[in-house]
């Protein structure tokens, strides 16, 4: 990726005559013109692309998942979304991945070697899922290996991002491009996808007319056809390994134990400060309101009965117009204000949830889903955004990924409340119970500054630091590294 071989991904050098250049405030500019800064932007997009394709709860593989576990498993809504529930469960433990690549480097790499690993893993999840028999527990324990390594893979590109982006102040660009690579992988796939799931609720229907023999060998084939999906995801992470192969450097590190008692330390420092149990609850609860997802796959196939192949039309606009509105905030709301943004992006959603009410046929359900497909990543950009500004150094990717993991757990948690709702009071009371939900949280916006929550009278220590607990975190590591720097060369003028 760099001409010097010294230069890591992970550790990027901002002295270089091109990173000097003045941009003004056009940060899209900045990147075209820095070639380390372009190269670096092309393999996040890239990763993104693939996480797009391969993602169990929104990717090329969701459709024809549900539909199995729909039309062939025949599991109930609340079925359905304890599955990706358990599925994406591995997403909300991403500090745990984190605090493992962060601390313990394999063979000296704390970033290489665990994206190579975890690319593999990917690929041998998806070989498996094409291998075994279409049965809910082989499913079930397949998919959640695959999430697993995508959600450690997630991990470890953003602590790159976040590295590479923070002293630039480019971590908004950087995941609007990342954000609008994934949304491009899912609006791209969603056809192919519905023509697949389509096939198989036509051989499902056959099913039901005869018995013959004719028909079991078609549903066979139905079964070959359908798993094709795994084969297909399987692609990606190969594409992905060699990717990180070429692109990413790494300088060689040993492991520290004295680095790690004191980072550790500073890290588990950072769970005294009441600012930050805000920032993580306020992340959770918006993410945990009712999600329409998986109720929204139930109510169109059984009260709107659209078959898959228009349901992935409708997911392919959503994701399209996604597209654009990653891209409008890449241009415009990234250099916003957190807190504006913030309230805007909740307004967004509200009004978003509230236009499913109106998808009552064909026509409407295209309208809504524009509508919401254009609100929907300016509102999980500012929530990434926020999380982001919220990191000290050194230790973004664990940080990062803890309150990623709240996002994660709150969404997979509002799925699986929200087909609960819809089983059991239906779908009209899923819609406003949500819109309450979400509209209560517009209240803790008023406590957001640009590095997270602002003070408040109770913080106990903190009662006059100006400082947010972000900037008490840097001073902490700054003082460590000033510790270690004097005992190297104290150990050295004694030698």
């Amino acid at each position: 990726m760099f001409e010097e071989p010294s230069k890591s991904l992970d550790e990027p050098t901002t002295s270089t005559d091109d990173s000097k250049k003045d941009y003004g405030t056009n940060k899209c500019m900045q990147i075209l013109c820095t070639r380390s800064l372009l190269c670096s932007a092309i393999y996040f997009a890239l990763a993104y692309f693939i996480q797009g394709i391969t993602d169990i709860a929104s990717g090329f593989v969701n459709l024809p998942l549900q539909t199995i576990l729909k039309d062939r498993l025949h599991l109930s809504p609340s079925q359905m979304g304890t599955f990706f529930f358990t599925c994406t469960v591995t997403w909300s433990i991403k500090p745990l991945y984190g605090i493992l690549s962060d601390f313990v480097p394999i063979c000296g790499y704390h970033r290489l070697i665990y994206l190579l690993v975890t690319t593999a893993i990917n690929l041998c999840a998806w070989i498996a899922l094409y291998f075994a028999p279409t049965e809910y527990n082989y499913l079930l324990i397949f998919c959640v290996l695959a999430a697993f390594s995508l959600a450690f893979n997630d991990v470890l590109i953003d602590a790159l991002m976040i590295s590479i982006g923070r002293p630039l102040a480019l971590i908004g660009t950087l995941q609007g491009i990342q954000q609008t690579s994934a949304k491009l992988a899912a609006t791209i796939s969603q056809i192919p996808a519905g023509i697949l799931a389509s096939n198989s609720v036509s051989f499902q229907y056959n099913q039901t007319l005869n018995n013959n023999n004719n028909t079991l060998k078609n549903i066979k084939q139905n079964s070959d056809l359908n798993k094709y999906i795994f084969l297909i995801a399987a692609a990606c992470p190969i594409i992905l390994f060699f990717a990180t192969l070429i692109t990413v450097r790494e300088r060689r590190r040993k492991l520290n134990k004295n680095n790690f008692t004191q980072t550790w330390s500073i890290l588990s420092g950072i769970f005294q400060y009441k600012r930050f149990w805000i920032i993580a609850i306020f992340l959770f609860i918006y993410s945990a309101s009712p999600q329409i997802k998986t109720a929204l796959f139930y109510y169109q196939r059984d009260k709107l009965h659209f078959n898959p192949f228009y349901v992935s039309i409708l997911n392919t606009l959503y994701n399209g117009c996604g597209i654009l509105s990653a891209l409008l905030y890449l241009s415009i709301f990234s250099h916003y204000p957190t807190k504006r943004v913030l309230r805007i992006a909740i307004v967004m959603r509200i009004f978003a949830v509230a236009s499913y009410l109106f998808a009552i046929d064909k026509m409407t359900s295209i309208c809504v889903a524009i509508i919401t497909g254009f609100c929907s990543e300016i509102t999980n950009l500012a929530i990434l955004h926020l999380a982001a500004k919220s990191c000290p150094k050194n230790i973004e990717g664990t940080l990062f990924a803890l309150f990623v993991s709240c996002v994660n757990f709150g969404a997979a948690t509002g799925d699986w409340l929200g087909s609960i709702i819809y089983q059991y009071l239906g779908f009209i009371a899923l819609i406003i119970i949500a819109i309450i939900w979400i509209g209560t949280t517009i209240l803790v916006t008023c406590h957001i500054n640009e590095h997270g929550i602002n003070s408040t009278p109770d913080d106990d220590d903190e009662i006059d630091d100006k400082y947010h607990y972000y900037n008490v975190i840097e001073k902490q590591i700054q003082t460590i590294e000033n510790e270690d720097s004097d005992d190297k060369e104290t150990n050295c003028s004694s030698g």
